[in-house]
């Protein structure tokens, strides 16, 4: 069970305030004489203090047998990213060329911030670099965004016109959302255990490291939504002139609710979240109620099958707009002051 501590304050050269560390906790820690503490102000008026160490390189190693595969040595590697681990060496068991060269397209692919340092035909090691304030959370988040909801738009201009090559270029796009996505994550997982990445990103809690993930997420679902409608271009022909622009409608209602849900978010605008939620789930229910519309029996084309697919991946677009409402409006909680609700003229 945690012990607490009860400490006067007193006063040192006339004007100096200083209170003394427990014991117990200095030698749990093992600080000594001349080692330094860091003291962090908290929003809610309290001090956190944590033993100030310089960082210590971390590295994690993957032994492969030449068995493995490229998936399941890039997800394990993957797994060490997001972990906070700054060099991740990886061991083949035998020269397997073509496994480490998709491996490295892989990283290339899918992560941000890693630079090979060494390498030879059984071993590679990898430096993932603590690049976070060149790329600050919200600027990521933002830049991962604005990805989606473009993704968001041109999907359903693809889907409408038919149109394969932008379809496609929405396919490449994925990649650097998933990127962003795999950086962020990475970030946050730092600041969970180390203060001072979590003043670096700007953010009040480890509690808000949680929203930010759910952010991240529901960013990186909502344009793997887009790309499965770009991914359904051709599938079909159209032969309903009318639903068609209803969908076009209904897409354009979700995209705009997305982008505001980010602004409310990045802006921490508490009265623009709550406006979010309501036409997200508004919007939620006029979908379902067309997806009712489409499934009679006389409607059960493969056209018409497909309509259901698009409405269904827009919906869900309009749900992740209202999660992310939510966590801003959880956010502002921090602050010491909120304004709910219209303001008189």
């Amino acid at each position: 069970m945690e012990q607490s501590y009860l400490r006067k304050i007193q006063i040192s050269g006339g004007s100096t305030l200083i209170v003394s560390l427990p014991k117990e906790w200095v030698r749990s820690v093992n600080l000594k004489k001349s080692d330094e503490v860091l003291m962090i102000p908290q929003p809610d008026d309290t001090l956190f203090i944590i033993p100030y160490k310089k960082s210590v390189s971390n590295e994690a190693c993957i032994e492969l047998s030449s068995q493995a595969t490229a998936d399941e040595t890039i997800r394990a590697y993957i797994s060490y990213y997001l972990a906070g681990y700054d060099t991740i060496r990886i061991k083949f068991e035998r020269p397997l060329p073509d496994l480490a060269q998709k491996v490295k397209d892989s990283i290339r692919r899918w992560l941000v911030g890693v630079e090979m340092v060494e390498e030879s035909s059984i071993e590679m090691l990898t430096l993932c670099l603590p690049i976070h304030a060149n790329l600050p959370l919200k600027n990521a988040i933002e830049r991962m965004g604005k990805i989606a909801s473009a993704m968001q738009r041109e999907a359903l201009i693809a889907f409408i016109e038919d149109d394969k090559s932008l379809a496609q270029e929405i396919v490449i796009r994925d990649d650097e959302v998933d990127r962003l996505y795999h950086f962020i994550v990475r970030q946050l997982n730092l600041a969970i255990s180390n203060p001072l990445i979590l003043v670096s990103l700007g953010l009040y809690s480890r509690q808000d490291c949680l929203g930010y993930m759910l952010v991240a997420k529901s960013i990186e679902r909502a344009a793997d939504h887009a790309l499965t409608i770009a991914e359904s271009v051709g599938a079909s022909k159209f032969s309903n002139s009318n639903i068609i622009e209803t969908i076009e409608k209904i897409g354009k209602l979700s995209n705009t609710v997305f982008e505001d849900s980010l602004s409310a978010l990045l802006k921490g605008d508490v009265k623009l979240a709550n406006n979010v939620i309501v036409r997200a789930y508004d919007l939620v229910k006029k979908i379902e109620d067309i997806e009712v519309q489409l499934l009679y029996p006389k409607h059960n084309t493969p056209f018409m099958i497909l309509l259901r697919s698009v409405l269904s991946n827009v919906k869900r677009v309009a749900e992740y707009s209202a999660d992310i409402s939510e966590v801003a409006v959880n956010i502002s909680v921090a602050k010491p002051k909120i304004t709910i609700g219209p303001t008189s003229p």
